[in-house]
């Protein structure tokens, strides 16, 4: 029995399932979703809209959104965070809000949830249809700029 060619194909059969179960990716586990609301600023001079993200000295994510159009001070500026693993998802929220307190130009967050790695991050904005993405290692003093397109 030990020396048949059906010990040898059951054998061989039997290592590919155990390569095969060894070689599978580990589930990336739930993904979390956290929000954060930001506050509006009518003095910034920038009119494109970007994104500028910046890792400050506590190792937060600080957020910057200039050029935004149709949002008045007396609207809102929010993100929500979305983190699957190394992949991160941010969703802008505007609300329009009344215009005799003026037009907002920029907005703000500051981003807690995120360790010190490096990640993937993609910047949506439904309200404009406008998005960015880029990697950013969050270590403190990092900084990067994308025109939103």
């Amino acid at each position: 029995m030990l020396g048949s060619i059906e010990f040898y194909v059951v054998a061989a059969f039997v290592a590919a399932a155990v390569i095969g179960i060894v070689a599978m990716p580990k589930s990336r586990g739930e993904v979390r979703t956290f929000l954060y609301a930001g506050e509006l600023d009518s003095s910034a001079c920038d009119t494109e809209p970007s994104v500028v993200a910046h890792v400050d000295n506590h190792g937060r994510l600080e957020i910057y959104r200039y050029g935004l159009e149709g949002v008045g001070m007396a609207g809102a500026f929010s993100l929500a965070v979305k983190i699957n693993g190394f992949d991160v998802t941010i969703e802008e929220r505007l609300t329009t809000g009344n215009m005799s307190a003026g037009e907002a130009a920029m907005g703000y967050a500051c981003i807690d949830c995120l360790g010190p790695e490096r990640y993937h991050i993609q910047y949506r904005s439904e309200a404009t249809g406008r998005n960015a993405a880029f990697s950013l290692n969050i270590k403190p003093g990092n900084e990067i700029t994308r025109l939103l397109s």
